[in-house]
């Protein structure tokens, strides 16, 4: 199994605690991640529990290494999302979605309302990054258009083809950058250009809440558009329609015009309009009272010019002519009832 904790680790410099007595390391601990309970799995096989720990920002970034079996709940979160790559062995979160492992360069990511368990392994080192969820929020309004009420949730376990992979790759990145800035100092807005990156990364690659929010919203404004042009082709449907003039009409292009439609489960606006008005004009020829009119008339009323071209749409949209319509009018009204005796 590849080693990655050489590039996945923070360098000696950030060195926080290394004491075989984890005691020693909770307060350490519990200022990167908040309190929480420590539940060693086993008394034997003690080794040294490593934490290094800089900032990235507004970002927590932390190495760890527990040396043992053990379990660590969180209990004060908080505003705070951990998101947790195996840099060596296994690491697991135990919670109210389930069960997620994490293998090494594979990731996970927790939230207070996850009630989340870090199981460790004697072997385990992870690297962790604690954002504010509260400035992911921010940022994804500002992505996605609007604020949303409920608060930003993300699946727990980086599984999209290549997502592991790319966030491997920024944060080998973060690193390379947090353990030379000994050498090469990095300015503060370095720092927040780069906590920026993590967080888009994050965002895009990383299913969650908003983006399902996003699509809902995005259909809702396209069936607007389908709504607006149904409504108006309704009232102009006897006038000449253009596509444009119909796309106007939903404050929208000809092409959002044609895949509001599509939305809608419609045919193409254009069709659609022939279809509603061969609907009407069949309605005028099946009517008594409108029998005076000629078949041409009723036609041209709706706006068809051309009567070869009208009667051609027409028995291909209802399988007659209209002449065969209107007879078969005629017919019903002539045919003499039946009494019973």
């Amino acid at each position: 199994m590849v080693d990655l904790s050489p590039l996945l680790q923070l360098s000696e410099r950030y060195t926080k605690v290394a004491d075989a007595d984890l005691g020693a390391a909770s307060p350490i601990l519990e200022g990167l991640q908040g309190p929480f309970r420590a539940y060693q799995q086993a008394r034997d096989a003690v080794g040294t529990v490593c934490i290094r720990a800089a900032l990235c920002g507004t970002v927590a970034v932390s190495t760890l290494a527990f040396g043992r079996a053990v379990d660590i709940v969180p209990s004060g979160m908080d505003d705070g999302l951990l998101v947790t790559t195996a840099i060596r062995g296994t690491a697991a979160i135990s919670g109210r979605q389930g069960v997620f492992e994490a293998s090494v360069g594979e990731t996970l990511i927790a939230h207070a309302e996850d009630q989340p368990t870090f199981v460790y392994a004697p072997d385990t080192e992870v690297l962790k990054l604690r954002f504010s969820r509260k400035r992911l929020e921010q940022l994804g309004a500002r992505l996605y258009g609007e604020d949303h009420a409920q608060r930003l949730h993300f699946g727990p376990a980086m599984t999209a083809p290549g997502a592991s992979q790319r966030w491997a790759a920024l944060v080998r990145y973060l690193l390379v950058t947090l353990n030379g800035a000994d050498v090469s100092p990095v300015t503060s807005q370095e720092l927040a250009t780069l906590e920026e990156h993590l967080m888009l990364t994050l965002l895009n690659i990383q299913p969650h809440n908003y983006l399902a929010t996003q699509h809902d919203t995005r259909r809702e404004l396209v069936l607007r558009h389908f709504r607006d042009a149904a409504d108006y082709i309704d009232r102009h449907l006897a006038d000449e329609l253009t596509l444009g003039d119909i796309a106007d009409a939903a404050h929208c292009s000809v092409r959002t015009l044609a895949r509001a439609f599509e939305t809608a489960g419609e045919l193409a606006p254009m069709q659609y309009v022939h279809r509603l008005r061969m609907e009407k004009i069949r309605a005028e020829l099946s009517n008594h009272a409108e029998q005076r009119k000629t078949i041409a008339d009723i036609a041209f009323g709706w706006g068809y010019s051309h009567l070869g071209e009208f009667n051609r749409k027409y028995r291909q949209t209802f399988g007659e002519t209209p002449s065969a319509t209107r007879q078969l009018q005629l017919a019903e009204i002539r045919q003499p009832s039946v009494q019973l005796p």
